[in-house]
């Protein structure tokens, strides 16, 4: 009766819980293995996965995409000097084993689009984007010398993965911007910058206007924002140049 009796155990509420319990462990050490293994790129592959899979779902959402050729204006030659330059930079910035030589082409990215935002009009992008990449590739130099010898971890098929990857996320990104350009859009906001910029501020060039009156505030936090960078780069530079002197 007793071996009888114990056969009820296994659905106490005592052999349940203990059940669960190891269950629940078994899918965490399962779930950390796989999902916070310590590897940073690890971490950046499944966070472009999963955007790849939000962006691929609201675009599934809206519908077909309709390209209208016509409305897209010609390309100039500026522009196409400055894409070949961005891809030869991206394609140098892969193949190299040089980590110096990875940051320095990593800049040239950054300055390309630079340009892209003075072709289309936009300075106070470009200035911003000129500053900050420049403050950046100064950073990386300066942890280059802290970090060990160049190691090539990643074989033919993580490779050939992360570049499925990299250009299914940049197509989706294109068909994203694509569809944001035949949005409806209106002109309420750009006809008021232009009727009062200098009925308001006096100024004649609207983009100056919008910049250091109507969104002053908006400038003056990016002004502040580039000036943290600044001494930031600045307090390292003279922490690596005291450290050089006790040497």
């Amino acid at each position: 009766k007793l071996a009888w009796i114990a056969n009820f155990n296994k659905i106490s509420p005592e052999y349940i819980i203990r059940l669960c319990a190891q269950e629940i462990v078994l899918f965490s050490t399962f779930f950390t293995s796989k999902m916070h293994n310590g590897y940073l790129r690890s971490y950046l592959l499944k966070i472009i996965l999963f955007a790849e899979l939000l962006i691929a779902y609201q675009l599934y959402l809206g519908g077909p995409l309709h390209i209208k050729w016509e409305t897209l204006s010609p390309v100039s030659f500026y522009e196409v000097t400055t894409v070949c330059i961005l891809i030869g930079a991206i394609v140098l910035t892969i193949r190299t084993s040089s980590r110096l030589t990875a940051v320095v082409a990593t800049s040239v990215v950054g300055y390309a689009i630079c340009l892209i935002f003075v072709f289309y009009s936009a300075p106070d992008l470009a200035m911003t984007q000129f500053t900050i990449d420049t403050l950046t590739v100064v950073l990386f130099v300066l942890v280059l010398f802290k970090l060990p010898s160049f190691l090539n971890l990643a074989n033919r098929r993580t490779i050939i993965r992360d570049a499925i990857v990299a250009i299914v996320f940049g197509i989706l990104l294109s068909m994203v911007a694509l569809r944001v350009l035949h949005e409806p859009t209106t002109t309420n906001i750009s006809d008021f910058y232009g009727d009062y910029a200098y009925v308001l501020a006096k100024g004649k060039n609207v983009v100056n206007v919008i910049l250091v009156d109507f969104r002053g505030f908006d400038t003056m936090f990016e002004i502040v924002v580039l000036s943290i960078a600044a001494l930031g780069v600045y307090s390292l530079l003279k922490l690596r140049l005291k450290s050089s002197d006790k040497e």
